[in-house]
């Protein structure tokens, strides 16, 4: 008779087998997710590897009555170390906006790999966290964005910030919102967050592959597109609270398109032609609006790169032209 386990021991095998093919399904969704929307390591460090040239205050509340519990409206602010004599300059502030779907964000610790360049070039710069859409659906991402930019701009003397030359950079919904925030800043429609005594202004916009026109995102067939932004399930779905088709209004709320006027600042514009997370034709539409309304625009559309942009020569491309725009005269 050939051996076989009892029956008992058999059973329990069988379970941890399921239990562990399950565990191996749900991390390679995790890892399929951080792959799709850049937020792997090649673009962030550990914060114990941050230069000792820089000035760090790292998780600020920038929200009125923030509580330690409240990741989403958290900030952290990095600047270049002075000499005593110099304790009174300040610095060009770029904000940051990171990606990741609207529905996660990186993990606590984590810096981009180019931040330390960008302070070394005189910068200081401010990452910004804010609510995902399962925290809460549009407008709380603009709600909380504004607050951020304003608690800065209502800082700047404490903090050494030139609240005069303030830059807003993101890539992929982080890019969706730093355009929508530099196109809707003359906008009443966005008005909100924070003390609405302190504008909106800032001086340039660097928009790397984001979706510009989110109606169209949730319901135009793009040949390369493979992220699902149609279904209920859908990021897209979770930011409008229901599916593009059905909440057309909203989507067209939070699309930067809407607002581009001859006072939206100066864009940069990154995006490679074979993205397949958001089609480069978002950006083409928004580069035609800006074009028209006369407005600064700069458009670098990659022939050999996909959705991940957020590198190489083309952090020389955003240093030039914060450096353009940013720097005093």
């Amino acid at each position: 008779m050939p051996w076989s386990l009892p029956a008992s021991v058999a059973s329990n095998t069988n379970e941890t087998r399921i239990k562990l093919d399950i565990n191996i399904i749900n991390y390679l969704k995790i890892l399929a997710v951080i792959l799709v929307f850049g937020l792997n390591l090649s673009h962030l460090e550990a914060q114990a590897k941050t230069t000792s040239s820089m000035e760090k205050l790292e998780n600020l509340s920038y929200w009125p009555g923030g509580n330690a519990d409240d990741l989403a409206h958290r900030l952290s602010l990095y600047l270049p170390k002075v000499k005593e004599k110099e304790k009174e300059k300040s610095f060009p502030l770029i904000i940051y906006v990171h990606g990741g779907g609207w529905t996660s964000r990186p993990n606590a610790g984590t810096t981009p790999l180019w931040l330390p360049q960008f302070v070394k070039n005189g910068y200081a710069v401010a990452i910004v966290n804010y609510r995902l859409a399962q925290e809460g659906i549009f407008s709380s991402q603009m709600e909380d964005l504004n607050c951020a930019l304003r608690f800065l701009k209502g800082n700047a003397n404490k903090f050494h910030i030139d609240a005069g030359h303030i830059g807003l950079w993101g890539m992929s919904a982080g890019g969706h919102l730093v355009a929508l925030m530099g196109t809707s800043a003359v906008s009443p429609l966005l008005n909100m967050g924070g003390d609405q005594s302190i504008n909106r202004d800032v001086q340039a916009v660097c928009d790397m592959a984001g979706p510009t026109n989110l109606y169209e995102l949730g319901t135009k067939v793009y040949p390369l597109k493979q992220w699902d932004t149609t279904t209920p399930g859908a990021s897209l779905s979770l930011l409008l609270g229901g599916t593009a088709a059905t909440q057309k209004a909203r989507a067209l709320e939070a699309s930067p398109d809407t607002y581009v006027s001859a006072g939206s600042p100066p864009f940069l514009i990154i995006h490679g032609i074979n993205d397949a997370v958001v089609p480069v034709e978002q950006s083409d539409m928004l580069v035609e609006k800006l074009q028209k309304a006369g407005v600064k625009t700069t458009y670098l559309r990659l022939p050999k790169f996909g959705h991940d942009v957020e590198k190489g020569k083309n952090l020389d491309s955003v240093l030039s032209f914060f450096d353009q725009y940013l720097k005093r005269q």
